[in-house]
């Protein structure tokens, strides 16, 4: 029966479109001409043969008209009239709505069209809206989202396991640095399944000064590379650190793929190498759905072994083995942080790897090779704002428009923090997010 549902998972064929999009019946009938039978007789219709094509209208623009109504008493004619009050809006001196807004903003950070391009876009139907003005905006919208970027801080800081990785940006007004020098986006990522938290940062420098910010009011494990800032910061706030296995993996892999072709069917050490990983991660994948609890008993039963047997075979051939060789990179790597690496054996809580936060940072990589650059550190800071936003949205199963619209709509009008609370990924769902803003149910008029 498992075959048979494997077999029927990976059949090749068409995918069936989505049941929530509405379907438009097209009649095809036969001409009148060809309805008759032979023998004489009219056909009748008594069934009919459906397939699906997917259909697109381009999208509906239209002009949303706040209509405040003006009061007045007409036995007290020396009085000033009083106006209807608008709800607190989001950019209250732009003509930008959240809706667009989140399109805005969607378009270029997760699907990496620059603003120069939207320009181009929205030109196309006759609306001006220059890249600087969407860049303003932009600026806006991730200042308005600084309270909710707070709480989700405030939330990731609770849980018992902290993701911490960093990649390279360029911004070209940041004060007394190169504009083609490197500045960082930096990404922490927790949280238990149910309620994941993708947080970027941006700052200029790659210091422990940045990291021992973002790991303030921690108390749990932090995962990393082998960047030596987040050891000294763990240490420093003795805080556990371990170390990510992709990393280690994949320099052995590198060294596999730099090696010659083998001729007599020796296999090489590197092969051999990631063998003993290939065997680690055939476990995880085989715990992957099970308790904490569960984990960590297989994990002690069968990877722990595998390890001790890892590091006895590193023993054995780490000194006999060239360090400046790509193989020898590998071996000397994994084996100085041999403790690191095998330490989420002893928790079953414990990733073996910081894939969450990669995962998080790989969308933004690809962004940013179409919008190349940011022009400041406030552009930057405001876009790390959004990004976290989305990619939290995105970890939620939420759509991301629909999610940044409810966010940039019901954000302005909250007065406490249960009332930002009520805006977190996880208090929310896409039916409630689509349904605040069905053309039907707009309401602004």
């Amino acid at each position: 029966m498992a075959q048979s549902t494997e077999a029927k998972k990976s059949a090749p064929g068409r995918r069936k479109l989505p049941e929530s999009l509405p379907r438009v019946k097209v009649i095809h009938e036969l001409p009148v001409e060809d309805r008759l039978c032979a023998c004489g007789c009219q056909l009748q219709a008594f069934d009919e043969v459906i397939s699906e094509q997917l259909g697109i209208i381009p999208a509906e623009l239209y002009v949303i008209q706040h209509c405040r109504k003006k009061y007045r008493c007409h036995a007290c004619v020396d009085k000033a009239p009083i106006t209807a009050p608008m709800p607190a809006q989001p950019f209250p001196k732009s003509n930008a709505n959240p809706e667009l807004m989140a399109d805005i903003t969607v378009s270029k950070f997760l699907d990496g069209l620059p603003f120069y391009r939207q320009e181009q876009m929205w030109r196309r139907q006759d609306i001006d809206l220059p890249r600087a003005t969407q860049a303003r905006w932009s600026i806006e919208a991730g200042n308005l989202a600084q309270p909710l970027i707070n709480l989700l801080r405030e939330h990731q800081c609770l849980s018992n396991v902290m993701h911490i990785d960093e990649t390279t940006v360029q911004v070209l007004k940041e004060p007394d640095k190169p504009a083609e020098g490197k500045k960082y986006f930096w990404i922490t990522a927790s949280g238990p399944p149910q309620k994941p938290i993708l947080l970027f940062h941006y700052n200029p420098s790659r210091g422990s000064a940045v990291a021992n910010l973002l790991l303030d009011g921690f108390k749990g494990t932090v995962i990393s590379d082998d960047w030596h800032v987040y050891g000294r910061v763990c240490e420093s706030r003795q805080l556990t650190h371990i170390a990510c296995n992709d990393h280690a993996r994949r320099k052995f892999d590198e060294a596999l793929k730099a090696e010659p072709k083998q001729t007599s069917g020796k296999v090489s050490k590197a092969a051999m190498a990631l063998n003993y990983y290939q065997k680690l991660y055939a476990i995880e994948r085989k715990i992957k759905e099970l308790s904490a609890d569960q984990k960590y008993n297989i994990r002690q039963q069968e990877s722990v072994p595998v390890w001790n047997q890892f590091i006895e075979w590193m023993e054995k051939h780490i000194q006999t083995t060239t360090p400046e060789s790509k193989f020898g990179v590998a071996l000397n790597y994994t084996y100085k942080l041999k403790d690191k690496l095998r330490y989420y054996c002893t928790d079953g809580d414990l990733p073996m790897s910081n894939q969450v936060a990669e995962n998080a940072i790989r969308p933004f990589a690809i962004a940013r090779k179409n919008f190349l650059f940011y022009d400041t550190p406030k552009g930057a800071s405001a876009s790390a704002n959004l990004y976290s936003l989305i990619m939290t949205a995105k970890s939620h199963d939420l759509d991301p428009f629909y999610y940044l619209a409810y966010v940039f709509k019901y954000l302005p009008r909250a007065k406490t923090v249960e009332d930002v609370e009520k805006l977190l990924p996880w208090a929310v769902t896409n039916e409630q997010t689509k349904e605040s803003f069905g053309v039907v149910n707009r309401g602004y008029c």
